[in-house]
């Protein structure tokens, strides 16, 4: 039994909750890195969405592909994802790129996590206060 499916299932879990951990403490580019996560995923499956669409508008009238049903890209990206045998894939193949993608989903939130805790923290860091003026020369 493979672990991939678990861990490409786990990652948009770890991604929901990180997302409301940095918002709830505030840190505004941490969140924006995870949105822009999100954001590669939302757009892979528009993609998806229309590489069905286009199958169906080539296809011949009347078959089961000519008729697709909203989100079936979006669920044969996930299918895909979650397939461990997507890893052998053969490279810049569609599986291939959807078992990377996940690989590189879970270094993007490690490195948000990294610049999260190397960031400021979070009561603030005090500055010192600055040194008087020069008192100015008698004459």
């Amino acid at each position: 039994m493979s672990a991939w499916p678990a861990l490409a299932l786990l990652l948009p879990a770890l991604v929901l909750v990180s997302a409301i951990y940095f918002l709830a403490k505030g840190d505004r580019r941490a969140f924006a890195q995870l949105l822009a996560l999100l954001a590669c995923l939302v757009i892979g499956a528009l993609l998806m969405e229309f590489f069905i669409f286009m199958a169906a508008r080539m296809a011949r009238s009347g078959s089961a592909a000519a008729m697709p049903v909203l989100g079936t890209g979006t669920r044969q990206l996930l299918e895909t994802m979650a397939n461990p045998r997507s890893i052998a894939a053969p490279p810049l193949s569609l599986a291939a790129v959807a078992a990377y993608s996940v690989l590189a989903a879970y270094l993007w939130v490690l490195v948000t996590w990294g610049l999260h805790l190397r960031g400021k923290p979070a009561g603030g860091a005090r500055k010192k206060p600055a040194k008087g003026a020069r008192k100015p020369a008698r004459s």
